[in-house]
């Protein structure tokens, strides 16, 4: 869920509350003038007005976004233990239907059922008990004549099993949400996971064709509203069978892993490397001209000429690329098509060669060794 999401959330349900302790001012009052309450209606109506913009208080905290620099965003503790206070000291001054003002407790609680943990549920209940029994003593002190000890004590004890009633359900909804919480960010986790793997090719760790297609609509259309340009950069090891024929499949994967990671320290963060498939690579260079583009790969050829393998010293590793630059307003696959056709001069005047496109700037980059040292496999 978005923080905006989540601050609505917290809003609606702060105004709710809100909303249901201004209802009970005027019925506040009402009591007064039947005299369930000792003080004057006056004094009732200060009393819970101060309550009510209490609450306030804590609705512009969330309005405003204050209350995201607290540990609980929702303020919910916050609230529930103001509203208790509040009820304890109105129920001091309550005569006759002073067990009434005990749903306002329970009510309280299930506010915070979906809301607090178990640790928060505990130090509610705990929090409430200690309110309760003060009023109360209170109120025997002050006003023995109020108070009919056994049927307080009996109405205590019904009050206890109710409240632990709430809290086993607040606990037991707390455990529910975390449990729905865990399997939510295991799915999530999932979903990331499956999205990753189906752009990622398994064996290199590099994208897949699927995602290099994405990713070239994309940039076409960037470049088709801006003077943004792209390059594409065709890229083929030179003689992998032999490789696979030579040494086997697992060291030809060891090898393309290698190369992989090449192309993954070559490249800028804005730049795109992907596995077409076999010994086949593309490179999307970002905002670049073929003059750059060409040097990126004059650079990935010299380091992978360099690369040696312990259980394969003599193997002498080449590529062949060919690169194209995007020509507004071509498709996807005629930028790849002309690349493909560069690589393919490359290999055909003899691989170990990067062709750049254009008669004018063509380039034909010769890797050939010196006499005397072997081929490339």
């Amino acid at each position: 869920m978005l923080q905006s999401q989540k601050q609505a959330l917290r809003l609606r349900r702060a105004v709710h509350a809100n909303l249901g302790i201004l209802l009970n001012v005027p019925l506040c009052v009402l009591a007064s003038y039947l005299d369930y309450i000792l003080l004057s209606p006056m004094y009732v109506a200060l009393l819970t007005m101060a309550l009510w913009l209490g609450h306030v208080f804590l609705v512009v905290l969330i309005s405003t976004q204050i209350n995201l620099r607290f540990k609980d965003a929702s303020l919910t503790l916050l609230q529930m233990l103001w509203v208790i206070l509040g009820l304890s000291i109105l129920m001091y001054f309550v005569r006759d239907i002073r067990p009434l003002m005990l749903m306002g407790y329970l009510l309280v609680m299930a506010f915070g059922a979906f809301r607090l943990s178990v640790k928060g549920f505990y130090g509610v209940t705990a929090f409430t008990l200690i309110c309760y029994i003060v009023t109360i003593g209170l109120v025997y002190l002050n006003h023995p004549q109020d108070i009919d000890v056994g049927e307080e004590f009996f109405i205590f004890v019904g009050f206890l099993f109710a409240l632990f009633g709430f809290t086993f359900m607040g606990m037991e909804f707390s455990h529910l949400r975390k449990v729905l919480g865990d399997r939510h960010r295991e799915l999530k986790g999932a979903v990331s996971k499956i999205a990753e793997l189906a752009i990622t090719d398994e064996l290199t760790g590099l994208h897949n064709r699927r995602h290099l297609m994405d990713v070239l609509g994309q940039q076409r259309a960037l470049a088709n509203r801006s003077r943004y340009g792209f390059v594409v950069c065709y890229i083929d090891l030179d003689h992998f069978k032999k490789v696979n024929d030579q040494y086997g499949h697992p060291f030809g994967d060891k090898v393309l892993r290698a190369f992989s990671a090449l192309i993954r320290r070559s490249l800028r963060e804005v730049d795109i490397g992907a596995r077409l498939g076999g010994e086949e690579f593309v490179l999307i260079l970002a905002d670049i001209q073929l003059d750059a583009a060409r040097k990126v790969c004059e650079r990935m050829a010299d380091s992978w000429m360099a690369t040696h393998f312990a259980d394969a010293p003599d193997l002498l590793l080449t590529l062949s690329a060919g690169i194209a630059e995007y020509q507004s307003p071509e498709t996807v696959e005629q930028l790849l098509e002309r690349a493909d056709s560069l690589l393919y001069e490359a290999k055909n005047s003899g691989r170990n060669c990067i062709m750049v496109e254009q008669v004018d700037r063509q380039v034909a980059l010769d890797f050939s060794l010196p006499q005397g040292e072997p081929e490339g496999v």
